[in-house]
């Protein structure tokens, strides 16, 4: 199939100021979202977020899916923490460890 080309019947200078206005709006609606979703996560700090499930280590079965306030799951990764696979216990995220720990080192 062979598609025509579009033809306007727009001077050069019209068509560069109509190619800047489309180019300017991206680029701010680009800007507007992050600032929007920041602005409405900061105002759910105390709604639930869920973590699904994550296998336990060294079996085969899954821990339980564990549910905080979205304020709780920030304070323990500002500190480098998360919550274990069972749901249970506290301690060093894996993230932290990736980007804080020498190679190679059993603990930090």
């Amino acid at each position: 199939m062979y598609y025509k080309a579009i033809t306007h019947d727009r001077s050069g200078a019209e068509e560069t100021s109509s190619m800047i206005k489309e180019v300017v709006t991206a680029v701010l609606v680009g800007l507007a979202l992050p600032a929007a979703a920041q602005a409405q996560s900061g105002q759910d700090d105390d709604a639930m977020v869920c973590r699904p499930p994550q296998q336990l280590p060294g079996q085969r079965v899954y821990g339980p899916k564990v549910c905080k306030p979205r304020r709780v799951w920030d304070d323990l990764h500002r500190q480098g923490l998360d919550i274990s696979a069972d749901g249970q216990s506290v301690g060093e995220s894996e993230k932290f460890r990736t980007f804080h720990c020498p190679s190679g080192a059993v603990t930090c």
